[in-house]
């Protein structure tokens, strides 16, 4: 099979055979790839399967590229590091909260790189225990800013930004010639209503494409065979505007529709469907809307009562590659936990089973504080059209016992995104011919020689705020 095939996800749905459950599970790498070779290798083995355990190869390289880099002893002396008071017991007690993110290696439990910054986030006890006060300081002015952006929307209905970002990515290994030609790829802010006069500033390095505004995933592409070459940026600006919408205020119109028009069923006939492997409505997912939402309810109570179960029982967590999960959405359901692209996946999946179309949009976090990766959702009601839902920030606004934020983010976004991707899975214009460092999303951009695509762990890439002009 083609490295460029495995992009295409749908071999995920497949399940692996026991034995390689196994070995996976106990983080056995080692004896899980033995079991898949000798399965490849027979010819009684159908192509279906061979598909899904070429699959599984490339997802155990992703395990080990040391996502979970930190064993018990080394978890107990970086929590000791950051926090005051600390007991070793704490350790236990966050495995069993699930407010940790950990694998097995060997039979032996392993911590994610990222789980200090975790448990900073997203419990407030060890947030005030935190020792390195810098982190926490930038955290507030972006809460701050988040809270005046609210007040703003509300009095205006509106608001607009101008915002200029530059954009980088570049291997970390020194390569030659001859493991050319070399491709790379990097996000650029796509038209979805909201963003006007996108533009192309400066670029390094040899540019082959720069995609359509309404791309489904927009990039700029660039390619070179001249290994010393290869560190490729690009600065674009564009303006974003927001709008408000009060849902709760339609919620009380007792007559707001309880389903699509045949009309409205049709013109949004894909944002209603399901998209192997992630966005599936299984017996389980079913099971839970049940528990959630009426026959009764409108659509509009509905999409609220689903942002409600996500918003207020789902734990946020960093996590794994997504590339690695083989069902998102159900994955977030079944764990309660997830980041906010596993949050969006599980609010899209339970909106389209009720009925309500809904869509991924993803980019990037920009503002005068902090940028970084993002996903969101958005979902179309009757009369009113497509309006968002963010659960990771109406999450986190939850815990944070802030109501006002809690419910903006239920039909509203801010100012500060970079939306670049408007659905899961999408071809590039310029196709890939290795395996995508995430073959789901596009926030970071992807790299790949001739003879494979690269991880990002293998990838010094990065995003940085030019200028950033509000209009209020």
């Amino acid at each position: 099979m083609k490295a460029s095939e495995l992009n295409e996800l749908s071999y995920l749905s497949v399940p692996i055979p026991e034995d390689i459950q196994r070995a996976k599970d106990y983080g056995d790498i080692s004896l899980a790839k033995k079991l898949i070779a000798h399965k490849l290798n027979k010819s009684q083995t159908s192509a279906t399967l061979k598909r899904r355990l070429e699959g599984e190869l490339a997802i155990l390289t992703v395990l080990e590229a040391n996502q979970y880099p930190f064993d018990e002893q080394e978890a107990c002396r970086l929590m000791e590091e950051a926090f005051e008071n600390f007991e070793p017991q704490e350790l236990e007690d966050i495995v069993v909260s699930a407010d940790v993110e950990w694998i097995y290696h060997e039979g032996q439990k392993y911590y994610h790189r990222r789980f200090i910054e975790n448990l900073v986030k997203t419990r407030r006890d060890y947030y005030e225990r935190y020792r390195f006060e810098e982190g926490n300081t930038i955290d507030n002015e972006r809460q701050t800013e988040l809270d005046d952006n609210i007040e703003v929307m509300k009095k205006a209905k509106k608001r607009r930004a101008r915002i200029q970002l530059k954009q980088s990515i570049a291997p970390k290994e020194t390569l030659t010639n001859e493991e050319g030609p070399f491709l790379a790829h990097l996000p650029l802010p796509r038209a979805n209503g909201h963003v006007k006069q996108s533009k192309v500033i400066a670029t390094k390095g040899n540019v082959q494409h720069i995609d359509q505004e309404d791309a489904i995933q927009r990039t700029i592409a660039f390619q070179t065979s001249d290994a010393s070459e290869l560190s490729f940026e690009v600065i674009h600006e564009y303006e974003i505007e927001a709008v408000y919408h009060d849902l709760f205020a339609i919620m009380e119109e007792k007559d707001f529709p309880t389903t699509l028009t045949e009309e409205e069923q049709q013109r949004y006939h894909a944002e209603l469907q399901e998209k192997s492997p992630h966005i599936m409505f299984t017996e389980f997912l079913r099971t839970l809307l049940e528990e959630l939402t009426t026959a009764e309810m409108t659509l509009v109570e509905k999409a609220f009562k689903i942002y409600e179960f996500v918003t207020t029982q789902v734990n946020y967590s960093f996590m794994r590659e997504y590339y690695t999960i083989p069902n998102i959405s159900e994955y977030c359901a079944m764990n309660q936990k997830g980041d906010c692209g596993v949050q969006a996946l599980l609010f899209i999946t339970l909106c389209r089973m009720a009925g309500i179309p809904a869509k991924w949009e993803s980019g990037l976090y920009v503002s005068e504080y902090t940028q970084g990766c993002h996903d969101w959702a958005k979902f179309y009601l009757p009369t009113i059209g497509w309006v968002y839902a963010d659960a990771s920030f109406g999450g986190s606004a939850y815990r944070g016992g802030n109501e006002t934020r809690w419910k903006y983010y239920f039909g509203n976004l801010d100012i500060f995104r970079m939306p670049a991707n408007d659905d899961i899975q999408a071809v590039f214009t310029v196709n890939k011919k290795q395996l995508r460092g995430d073959p789901i999303d596009n926030q970071r951009g992807e790299f790949e020689s001739a003879i494979r695509g690269y991880r990002y762990n293998e990838l010094d890439w990065g995003f940085s705020l030019v200028s950033f002009e509000l209009f209020d």
